[in-house]
């Protein structure tokens, strides 16, 4: 409760609640990060071998089972669906936590322009009156000063701290590796069913990529209307 009282004092009422706001919006995005992020391996290289039914993939199963199902051309929007789950349910987390950043160096930055002019009219008047140093400094600190060097120096400390983590081999090595998970299962999957047959077999051990799949699903949708045309 004490340090409630000082970060408002300090932090003034509204810049106060607006910073506390954001940090709350923060620790939440990277805990769903992290939930989704945590099973995926960093050390183990075993996945190299073969994916198979990973943990950190349970959250795509009902689109590999649809992809198993999927046949011809029709397994092209089966892919793009399963990036695009990837997408949504990690991947814009990351997005959020640069916006809020981004934006809380802009809310430190207004509230240090907002401070100075409430510091500098108190500091003007005192000495207009005549008070003394220790009195106008006192009463310009009180009026603003504090907010003015608060807001700036959280929102470099908090916006600083959290890049760092979002940039870390916490988040963005699993997030990379997942990806990687991601389109290794995909190939195995398409390698299961023969797909990967059609005109580009991949080599031994290559990891495909979106755009690598894709390519193979458009082949293999041309060469059956070739056949129908026959």
């Amino acid at each position: 409760m004490q340090f409630m009282s000082w970060f408002l004092n300090n932090f003034g009422l509204f810049f106060g609640i607006v910073f506390l706001y954001y940090i709350y919006l923060m620790i939440h995005r990277l805990t769903i990060i992290y939930d989704y992020l945590r099973t995926v391996p960093l050390e183990n290289r075993d996945y190299r071998q073969r994916v198979g039914e990973h943990a950190a993939l349970k959250f795509l199963e009902p689109f590999f089972d649809r992809l198993r199902r999927t046949e011809g051309a029709a397994r092209e929007a089966v892919v793009d669906a399963v990036w695009s789950e990837v997408e949504g349910r990690i991947g814009i987390h990351f997005q959020a936590l640069n916006g809020y950043v981004n934006t809380l160096i802009l809310i430190g930055f207004a509230g240090t322009i907002f401070g100075s002019i409430g510091a500098f009219n108190e500091m003007f008047a005192g000495l207009a009156k005549g008070r003394t140093a220790t009195t106008v400094f006192a009463a310009a600190w009180n009026s603003g000063l504090a907010t003015a060097l608060y807001t700036s120096l959280a929102a470099g400390v908090i916006g600083g701290l959290v890049v760092t983590i979002i940039y870390s081999r916490f988040l963005m090595a699993r997030m990379k590796r997942l990806e990687t998970l991601v389109g290794l299962r995909i190939s195995e999957i398409v390698d299961a069913t023969g797909e990967s047959a059609v005109a580009t077999q991949p080599r031994p051990g290559q990891v495909l990529d979106r755009f690598q799949i894709q390519e193979i699903f458009r082949r293999a949708s041309l060469a059956q209307v070739g056949v129908g045309n026959e």
